[in-house]
């Protein structure tokens, strides 16, 4: 795998967290008097690859990020591959918008009922409850997908 597409994948890690992260805490904010302890920081790591590949008939999606892997998750965020030629289920997500950031290749995505085309580089919000889908044409596409939940959910919509 190449280092330029996991470091794009990293550089676009920090901004979804920068975008979708809360202000909310369950701690109270830390003053001068109680400085914050490094080795009290909870964190999550997750290696892409180690985390389990959910395969598909059009392609995979590694989850990187949700309330499964972390139940103190705040979004969704995982690396989605379509194959060429290829159409993933028309759906929608009734509890988040979806962030698509294209790494490599191209597709056409439907929202709603309007198809546009994403290539790599491009980034694309789909709304809460908005029904989509991507359709691969001669090459593949590979994307980050970030989602507002960490307990995202998908509800197939008939064509």
């Amino acid at each position: 795998m190449p280092v330029r597409w996991l470091s794009r994948c990293a550089a676009w890690l920090v901004l979804a967290l920068a975008a979708v992260s809360t202000a909310s805490s369950a701690e109270p904010a830390k003053t001068a008097d109680s400085p914050a302890k490094p080795d009290a920081v909870q964190i999550s790591l997750q290696k892409f690859d180690q985390v389990e590949v959910q395969e598909f008939p059009w392609g995979w999606i590694r989850w990187l990020m949700n309330a499964q892997l972390d139940p103190d998750a705040e979004m969704t965020f995982g690396v989605v591959y379509i194959k060429p030629q290829q159409t993933n289920p028309l759906h929608i997500h009734p509890n988040s918008a979806e962030f698509l950031h294209v790494i490599e290749g191209s597709c056409e995505h439907r929202i709603g009922d309007r198809w546009v085309t994403v290539k790599a580089g491009d980034t694309l919000r789909i709304p809460q409850g908005v029904k989509h889908n991507a359709r691969t044409k001669d090459e593949a596409c590979r994307a980050v997908i970030v989602y507002n939940t960490g307990k995202r959910q998908m509800v197939a919509v008939p064509e």
